[in-house]
């Protein structure tokens, strides 16, 4: 059985989205283990560790279910992926701002990409697709 162009160009730019996003969640379980390890420099209160790891582990959560979600062409992770992409997108200006361009450059990139295959029509097609057969 041979795949249409549209399809091979729909689950291609799926697996970008997916991939991406995974990307995403290992960077935030990776802030949550370098904030526990470093929260011995006393900079921070023991509270504020644990509700700041607790922060990075739910945006994990989060990623990895709208990543399993985009896979399986449900509707529902397009509304989460647009909110955590475009928070990407802000957080991105505040680190230009800082002067860490290679941390900003990763933000607004990987925001912007998510963002706008979001919204390409072989990817919206995987979405409704899949949604009228549920």
């Amino acid at each position: 059985m041979s795949q249409s162009p549209q399809s091979t160009q729909a689950s291609l730019l799926v697996r970008v989205v997916v991939l991406v996003v995974l990307g995403q969640a290992v960077a935030l379980l990776v802030n949550a283990v370098l904030t526990i390890v470093g929260s011995g420099t006393g900079q921070l209160p023991v509270s504020a560790v644990i509700f700041l790891v607790f922060l990075y582990l739910l945006g994990t959560v989060w990623l990895v279910a709208a990543a399993v979600g985009v896979n399986k062409g449900k509707a529902w992770p397009r509304g989460a992926l647009i909110v955590a992409e475009v928070l990407a997108v802000i957080v991105s200006f505040t680190y230009f701002q800082l002067g860490d361009i290679l941390l900003g450059t990763a933000l607004i990139v990987s925001g912007g990409v998510v963002l706008i295959l979001l919204f390409t029509p072989a990817l919206n097609n995987h979405l409704v697709q899949r949604r009228s057969r549920d």
